[in-house]
């Protein structure tokens, strides 16, 4: 008898400690939702190096001022007219000597004998964002055409991101709701409604800023120069701009 009443008591513990620890009447299920979504780009960076060269520096500078100008005004007469902005991000002006100067790298050196100033180079690295995407080619091309060395197309982007952004989010709150819903009906239960949703963005530790405003212009003048033809057009268009979300999702599951 004391056997038998101590085997109910086993049998019975489990369903016992079962309903302590889980409230049947409030199941939830929490599931992450992933969403993407992409968008060409409505405008496309590159650059590329100017050169200028004299007998001196001032005579260097006037080179790479006139080429620069050239380039401004040939910009402005290329097919279809694309928007082009530019700015120049760094200047260099630098003495050249004969190649029979043995001064020590770094080492200070006069201007005589083998070492004696034979001419002056000035480099300036220009960045252009051009609207639309699809012309950076050209402008890549007519540069090139014109002398700019180490022309690189960099990245495509987009003015406005908010709606891309936007979208990937309703996809990750879709992707949530389809994989509840989908558990629910595999486990005999009907889906309710959300019990809590959060942003992943919001529970990281050290959150990444965001990114800096995109760098101001200066309007240059009209000048007049001779324009340079478009000799070689170039297709070429960025890949598409992504945004992603991720959102983790508890929803209440009804009998």
């Amino acid at each position: 008898m004391r056997s038998l009443l101590l085997a109910g008591l086993i049998a019975a513990t489990p369903s016992a400690l079962l309903a302590q620890t889980i409230d049947p009447s409030k199941p939830t299920i929490t599931v992450i939702g992933d969403g993407r979504a992409q968008a060409s780009a409505d405008h496309a960076w590159l650059s590329f190096n100017l050169r200028g060269e004299g007998a001196n520096s001032p005579e260097a500078v006037t080179a790479l001022t006139a080429a620069r100008r050239k380039l401004d005004v040939s910009l402005g007469g290329l097919p279809g007219k694309p928007a082009v902005e530019t700015r120049d991000s760094t200047l260099s002006i630098r003495e050249v000597r004969a190649k029979t100067c043995t001064a020590n790298y770094g080492s200070p050196n006069l201007s005589t004998g083998e070492c004696a100033v034979i001419g002056s180079v000035a480099t300036t690295n220009v960045q252009v964002k051009v609207t639309p995407a699809g012309q950076v080619g050209d402008v890549a091309s007519l540069a090139a055409q014109l002398g700019a060395a180490d022309v690189n197309v960099s990245s495509g982007g987009l003015s406005d991101d908010q709606a891309l952004e936007d979208k990937a989010m309703r996809a990750a709150i879709a992707d949530a709701k389809r994989q509840a819903q989908l558990i629910a009906e595999a486990s005999g239960r009907t889906l309710g409604s959300i019990q809590r949703i959060q942003d992943s963005r919001a529970s990281a530790a050290n959150p990444i800023p965001p990114p800096p405003p995109p760098p101001h212009y200066e309007t240059r003048e009209a000048v007049t120069v001779t324009a340079a033809k478009l000799a070689a057009p170039l297709s070429l268009t960025p890949p598409p701009i992504s945004r992603t979300a991720r959102v983790t999702v508890t929803y209440n599951l009804l009998p």
